[in-house]
């Protein structure tokens, strides 16, 4: 089905407040699942109902996610997207804030973090040859620089996927060592250890000329790559390399941590895990730590610091 007008209206409306592509993407997908469901489940529904909507609607809707198994951090973002738009045609004051999920923050365990062996296992593979098919050979000139360069900012910098895909060139100052992270919420500057400057350099440098992201615009820093054809992707209807995706970065790390012989199971937010605990070790403040990883409040660093005390 299409969108009604009003949420196109809304749509427009995140794009000209300045909201990143990707991210009135993600509003447009999940209000889309949202009124298709609607359809469905409210008995007449015609497009032009949304304003007398109760809240109880909205809370069946999230059942049904939850029935469908959807994940904690789906349903947050879900209902993050939809209290934008109710917030947007002013009718929270009768709808309420919603809560995607009233679970309360999971106990951190040993098996959410990354050792200090096995990260140290992580990026030496990643440079190396080891496990290679033939065919993966030819492709690892491209891939290892940027594999690494995309682990190193998450597992030293506590980077999450969603930044490590939303770097543009502008983004990162070479000659100062700099990097800059834009989120939604709020943005942030971090300083980037030299050696670690080269590495992301060194990638960014072995990109063709032609292919290679312009310097001082918004071209991605981290873009896809064609196997079959060994070339970079570039999406000449907007002039630019294309963006890599969320999801090859996840299945990155996934084929990275199996070919480097960790035998637990590591994702992007294990490496952030990993950051945020080493920092928290070395004696950071709760306002250096919100202000370097971008964190809403302080609330977010104490199931850290329960692990600190009591680890499982």
């Amino acid at each position: 089905m299409d969108l009604p007008v009003f949420v196109q209206q809304f749509l427009v409306h995140l794009h000209d407040s300045g909201r990143k592509e990707s991210t009135v993407l993600m509003y447009k997908h999940d209000l889309q699942k949202f009124f298709e469901w609607l359809s469905k489940y409210k008995t007449g529904y015609d497009g032009e109902i949304w304003g007398d909507l109760k809240r109880e609607d909205y809370e069946a809707y999230f059942t049904y996610l939850k029935q469908k198994k959807s994940s904690d951090a789906n349903l947050k973002r879900t209902a993050s997207h939809l209290n934008g738009l109710i917030s947007y045609y002013r009718l929270t004051d009768r709808i309420g804030v919603l809560q995607g999920t009233s679970s309360k923050q999971r106990v951190l365990t040993d098996n959410d973090f990354i050792s200090a062996e096995d990260a140290e296992m992580l990026l030496k593979s990643v440079i190396s040859k080891r496990n290679l098919t033939e065919n993966q050979l030819d492709i690892h000139p491209y891939l290892g620089p940027r594999n690494l360069s995309m682990i190193t900012l998450m597992l030293k910098y506590g980077l999450t996927i969603h930044e490590i895909r939303s770097i543009n060139l502008q983004d990162i100052n070479f000659g100062q060592d700099t990097l800059d992270i834009v989120t939604d919420k709020n943005s942030r500057r971090i300083k980037l250890a030299t050696d670690d400057k080269k590495i992301i350099y060194q990638y960014f440098k072995s990109i063709p000329e032609a292919v290679r992201p312009k310097e001082y615009t918004d071209d991605p820093l981290f873009i896809a790559f064609h196997s079959k054809k060994l070339i970079y992707w570039f999406d000449y209807s907007v002039g630019k390399p294309r963006r890599l995706s969320i999801r090859t970065i996840k299945l990155m790390i996934e084929r990275e941590v199996e070919r480097s012989g960790i035998e637990q199971t590591i994702s992007g937010t294990h490496l952030r895990n990993s950051c945020i605990l080493s920092k928290i070790k070395e004696g950071w403040s709760n306002n250096d730590l919100i202000s370097y990883f971008g964190l809403t409040s302080r609330h977010a660093l104490y199931r850290y610091k329960r692990y600190m005390k009591h680890p499982v």
